[in-house]
């Protein structure tokens, strides 16, 4: 018998999905206006919120590569959030269904 993908591919695969959902969301389709734009971007791509901590370090380091670093971070940052939280949804659904079967 084989063993299909491991949860942390499944969650990989979402999380890519979900961040190019919410980079596609925020940079091309623009939400909300200019005014509303910071929200949907703060919501959609949270790694943003960190990678603005982590820039004063960069800057430091490398101060050329600021804005390259930034877009990096981001999108770091915000696929970790978004495969941490498809790991723990693919969890408790596993463990539910689980839970239905006993």
């Amino acid at each position: 018998m084989t063993r299909g993908l491991g949860d942390s591919a499944k969650a990989a695969i979402a999380a890519l999905i979900l961040l190019g959902a919410a980079a596609l969301l925020v940079f091309v389709i623009h939400p909300g206006g200019s005014h509303g734009q910071v929200g949907w971007y703060a919501g959609l791509l949270p790694g943003s919120i960190l990678a603005t901590f982590l820039m004063d370090f960069v800057q430091d380091l490398v101060p050329h590569a600021q804005r390259l670093a930034y877009l990096v971070l981001t999108l770091v940052f915000s696929f970790l959030w978004y495969f941490l939280l498809a790991y723990i949804v693919i969890k408790v659904v596993r463990a539910s269904a689980g839970a239905k079967k006993a």
